[in-house]
Formats: C-alpha cells, sequence, structure tokens
C-alpha cells in the first residue's frame, strides 16, 4: 500500500532513479501452520541521492508522468538483485502495477530477467497485482497472465477487500495467491461483521486452491482469531518489520504459531463426517527444481510406470510435471535447463485438513486438459503424496453413503453418531476447557405427530431448530448442535453461554404459541391455532458435565431423571431442568 505525501516536482530527464539511490526491503511473510517463513515482500525504497521521500511518492510521480515501466524495471531489478542466491523453499513477492503487468513486453522482460538472476526460477515468485486499479486494465493483465503462468510464474491480488471490482478481478484472474487488506484484518478479534467475511475468503480459498495472506497484522490477538478462521499466511508488523532478507522468525513465536494453529485445527476439523483426503494418497516421486531437465528424463525411462514427477523447491511443491512433458523437453533446447523452467503454475493442491468433498471441487475447477492429473497433497509444507482420480471419485461415493447416516434426515444436524463421538471427545479432555451441555426436547411430541402427521411433526422440528440456532449456538465456532433423534437435540458450549440463552429460547417458543397460551397446531391455511394437545419446549442443563461423567449415555439418563421431575446431584454439577408448559388458556414454566 503506498504511502502517503505530496509529489515533488522532479524532471523526468535525466530520469531522477536507478539502480544506485533505490533499495529493496524484505517484509516476512509466515506460514501459521509450520511456524516458518514461507517467503519475503519486496518493498521499494528511497537510498541515498533519490529525490522521493517515500514509494508512495515514487509511484504517484511515474504514474502521473507516464513513466510506470520505466520505474518498475528499476525496482524490479534492484529487488531481483538483492534476492539473488535466494534461500531454498522461500518464495518473493514482487508487486507490480496493473498497467506494466498489462504491458505486451512483461512476460519476456521479467522471465529475462529472472533467468540473468542466480538461484532464481520462476515457481519461486509471486506476481502481485493491486486491486486498486480502473478496470480497463483487466484485458491486458489476462493475456499476460497467461504467458506468465506457462512460465511458471504465481500471481497474487493485493488488497483484496479495499476496491470496488474485488470479486470481478479474482473472477477474471484467478489468482493462486489472495492477500487481504489490513483494513478487514484491523481489530478482527472485535468484530463479527469481519470474521464473517473473512470465514467467506477462508471458504472461498479452500474450495478453489486459493492460498491466503492476511496482511497488515499488528496485534496477537488478531492474529489468534485469523487462525481460529482458518487463515493460513500471515504478515504484519507484529511478525516482522520490512528489513533484510536474512532476518528469522523468532523461535519461541514460530513455536508458539505451531501451537495455535493444532488447537485451531483439532476444534475446526472435529467433526468425523470431514473425511481428509489425506488418508488417500500414495507416495509420489519427487525432484528438485534445480534439476536439469536431461536427468530427470532419464528417471522416466528407467521407470516405465512413472507417470509423472512432483518438482521441489527447498522442498515446497512449486508444480507437476507429466511423463510425456519431460521427455519432449528432453529432446529440445530445454534437456539443460533445470526443470523448475518446466512447470507451469496451474497445479492445485490439496492441504492435509482438506476434505474428501472439497478436494472434488479443487479438482473441478481445473481445465479440461489437466482434470486426469492427480491432486497432490501438501501437508505441513511438504508434500505428503499424492491422490489419483479414480480413488478421489470412489472415496466421494463412500463419505456420501457414510454422511446420510451421520446425518438427522429432518434437519440435516449431525445424528446420534456424531453426537456420541463428540461428547467422547469432550470426556477425554477431562473438563478443560470447561463446557456445558442441555438436552431440549418437545414435550408430547408424540401425540402432535399422532394428531396432525409425520410431515407437520417435520416442520416443528425444524422450527424449533432454526430457533436453536438463532437464540442458542448464533453460529458460533465453539458450540456444538445436534439431532439425537425424534425431538431431542443435544448442545455444548463453553461454560455460562447455555444458561444465559436457554431462557430465551423458551421464553420465545412461549411468545410463539397462541395467544390465549395454547399449544401449537396447524390450521387449515398453514398458520398456528389453538388446540388441546399440548406441546411443550423443554431444556436440561448440565454445567460442566465432561468432567465426571464416563459416557454420552450417562448425559440421556440424567435427563430422563430430571424431566420426571427429580433434579439429580451429577457428579460435582446440579441439574437445572426448563419446562414450558402449555394446557389451555395455562402456561408455566418451571426450573
Amino acid at each position: 500500500m503506498a504511502e502517503a505525501g505530496s509529489i515533488p516536482s522532479v524532471p523526468t530527464h535525466p530520469f531522477p532513479i536507478n539502480t544506485g539511490n533505490t533499495t529493496a526491503a524484505f517484509q516476512p511473510i509466515v506460514d501459521a501452520t509450520m511456524g516458518t517463513i514461507a517467503g519475503f515482500e519486496a518493498l521499494t525504497r528511497p537510498g541515498p541521492g533519490n529525490p522521493f521521500a517515500n514509494p508512495g511518492q515514487l509511484f504517484d510521480w511515474a504514474e502521473k508522468n507516464h513513466v510506470l515501466w520505466e520505474t518498475e524495471e528499476i525496482t524490479r531489478a534492484v529487488s531481483l538483485d538483492a534476492a539473488a542466491q535466494w534461500p531454498a523453499g522461500v518464495q518473493l513477492f514482487l508487486n507490480n502495477s496493473p498497467q506494466v503487468f498489462a504491458d505486451p513486453r512483461f512476460a519476456d522482460a521479467l522471465l529475462e530477467s529472472v533467468r540473468r538472476t542466480p538461484g532464481l526460477t520462476p515457481s519461486r515468485i509471486v506476481l502481485e497485482i493491486t486491486e486498486r486499479s480502473d478496470q480497463q486494465h483487466v484485458e491486458g493483465l489476462e493475456q499476460q497472465l497467461r504467458k506468465l503462468r506457462e512460465a511458471g510464474f504465481q500471481i497474487a491480488i493485493d488488497d483484496v477487500g479495499a476496491g470496488t471490482s474485488g470479486l470481478n478481478r479474482i473472477m477474471a484472474l484467478r489468482p493462486d495467491w489472495l492477500k487481504i487488506d489490513r483494513e478487514l484484518v484491523s481489530g478482527i478479534d472485535q468484530d463479527r461483521v469481519k470474521q464473517n467475511l473473512m470465514r467467506f475468503f477462508v471458504h472461498f480459498a479452500r474450495l478453489s486452491g486459493v492460498r491466503l495472506i492476511a496482511e497488515g497484522i499488528e496485534r496477537r490477538e488478531e492474529l489468534v482469531t485469523l487462525i481460529e478462521l482458518g487463515v493460513t499466511y500471515a504478515q504484519g508488523f507484529y511478525l516482522g518489520r520490512p528489513g533484510s532478507r536474512e532476518q528469522t522468525l523468532d523461535p519461541s513465536l514460530g513455536d508458539w504459531l505451531r501451537e495455535q494453529w493444532r488447537d485451531a485445527a483439532s476444534e475446526r476439523f472435529r467433526d468425523p463426517r470431514r473425511t481428509r483426503v489425506v488418508r488417500l494418497a500414495k507416495q509420489a516421486m519427487t525432484v528438485a527444481s534445480i534439476s536439469p531437465v536431461r536427468e530427470v528424463a532419464s528417471q522416466f525411462l528407467r521407470q516405465p510406470s512413472l507417470f509423472g514427477i512432483a518438482v521441489l523447491d527447498g522442498g515446497r511443491f512449486v508444480g507437476w510435471c507429466e511423463r510425456d512433458q519431460v521427455l519432449r523437453a528432453a529432446g529440445d533446447l530445454r534437456a539443460s535447463q533445470p526443470i523448475g523452467f518446466l512447470v507451469s503454475a496451474d497445479s492445485i493442491t490439496a492441504t492435509g485438513e482438506t476434505a474428501v468433498i472439497e478436494a472434488l471441487d479443487l479438482v473441478l475447477s481445473r481445465d479440461d486438459r489437466s482434470l486426469g492429473r492427480p491432486l497432490v497433497i501438501v501437508d505441513e509444507g511438504r508434500v505428503a503424496g499424492i491422490v489419483l482420480m479414480r480413488d478421489l471419485l470412489h472415496a466421494v461415493a463412500d463419505v456420501a453413503t457414510a454422511s446420510q447416516s451421520r446425518l438427522a434426515p429432518v434437519t440435516g444436524l449431525p445424528g446420534r453418531v456424531r453426537a456420541d463421538e463428540h461428547v467422547r471427545t469432550l470426556i477425554a479432555q477431562h473438563g478443560t476447557p470447561p463446557m456445558d451441555a442441555a438436552l431440549v426436547d418437545l414435550r408430547n411430541f408424540q401425540q402432535y405427530n399422532s394428531r396432525f402427521g409425520f410431515d407437520l411433526g417435520d416442520q416443528l422440528l425444524r422450527r424449533v431448530m432454526t430457533m436453536l440456532q438463532l437464540l442458542v449456538t448464533k453460529g458460533e465456532p465453539d458450540m456444538f448442535m445436534a439431532h439425537l433423534g425424534d425431538d431431542r437435540f443435544l448442545i455444548t458450549a463453553p461454560t455460562g453461554r447455555l444458561a444465559r440463552r436457554l431462557p430465551i429460547l423458551l421464553q420465545q417458543f412461549d411468545r410463539e404459541l397462541d395467544t390465549t397460551g395454547a399449544s401449537l397446531a396447524p390450521t387449515t391455511a398453514g398458520t398456528i391455532a389453538p388446540d388441546s394437545t399440548s406441546v411443550g419446549l423443554r431444556a436440561v442443563l448440565f454445567p460442566s458435565p465432561f468432567g465426571h461423567i464416563e459416557s454420552p449415555r450417562d448425559l440421556i439418563q440424567a435427563a430422563l431423571l430430571a424431566r420426571t421431575g427429580r433434579p439429580t446431584e451429577f457428579g460435582h454439577s446440579v441439574l437445572i431442568s426448563a419446562d414450558v408448559k402449555t394446557t389451555g388458556s395455562d402456561t408455566r414454566r418451571s426450573a
């Protein structure tokens, strides 16, 4: 993001900047899953003798005087020179204005510059395009993007969320990376709307094979929230300021990041319906990106069954090469080139956390030419294996079948099997952190079904589910809700939350009864009318039971006792039972 400042009056001839009065600083981009630096963004800085006070002034001047190409040619040369002999496995992020990126000269000029830079290949470079640009440049961007992808460069859209054409730009360019603007990151730990928007980006990125970077992180609380939401990469002053490319991440911060990610991942992916695609992975043959093409071709000739190979840069996956692709290149002038120049940037990967269904979405986002390629699994920064399309399709069918038995058919919520697994997980944690549980059910629901039919009974259950979602769970990721069958629902939540919300639920259900206080009964028009059949909503609250019970069945048995009017000591906790009763015009709540 450019720094503000007035544009000085500087003549364009002689040109005011050169490689001698311009420098590059590097700000780390951190992989939160590994607790390591995954790459550096190269940032232009005016040096001694440069007439500009900051990079914002420099690039504003260049745009005003129509010399962006010449200016960025110099700043790009400085950055590449400073990045010579780049450490293995670390990526270089280069900023580019849309005008220069769309220039027909750009792809060839950049590729030639990279060829001249020792230790760099296109697969190590991510080209950032700011979202703060006019729509008129998109067509040129798309043309250059195709050439750059074929050469092996990756593409990032910068400042996502800061402009008005962000979604259009994302759809047009199909980037490999999205850099979320600092305005969406700042204070995200205290802003539910920002959190919801970030969830959208995380979900989109996971299903589209895009990597997400949150920019401008300045506080630990922001970083914790982003990790909990599933954002993998992070950048900002809290993690590291622009400086030398030799800078490292504090080891204690790296350890903390790994621990935070493990804890958050355990919570996010507790649902066993999320069968992970990594279970299908087969061992993959790998090769270093600096290996000459002819040497890789020799491996294929020695192993006729080898149909492709994963190309790595310091352990980081950069692309997949097909057998025929390598053998063709070995027969022409590319034979002596590093294989890193052969890979394109269109490889889609999955992580160890990717569910089978999500993996299928990733595969279907490919173009028709690459649909048959295996899906490469990258887990904790390393290639964990490959998944063949045949195996993936079989697994999708198995998951679809298994999911039917794990979901309650009426509500679509996790069913009894999933609920039992969830409770066993909490029991295994011995009450740490403390969690409460509640059993919610409808009194006289069977009589209601008998009188009005199962269709209307199902509608009533879905209505109760909606009220639970709106008034109790509220979409919060640390709350769990399951439909145990018939009219029973289980909810777990951090201690204290259910005690506040369940009374509100019961009151709202009470208000939705007919004004006479009679029970819920359908009229011929599908609305609610008085009837002698009594339906009441009940809740039994268990404060912090998981350090004391031995099985999920204990909760059910205790709830049954409470419903008969016999509050019982449960471990060290007291059962609380609330019951909405409707009989004629008399409505009572007992606790």
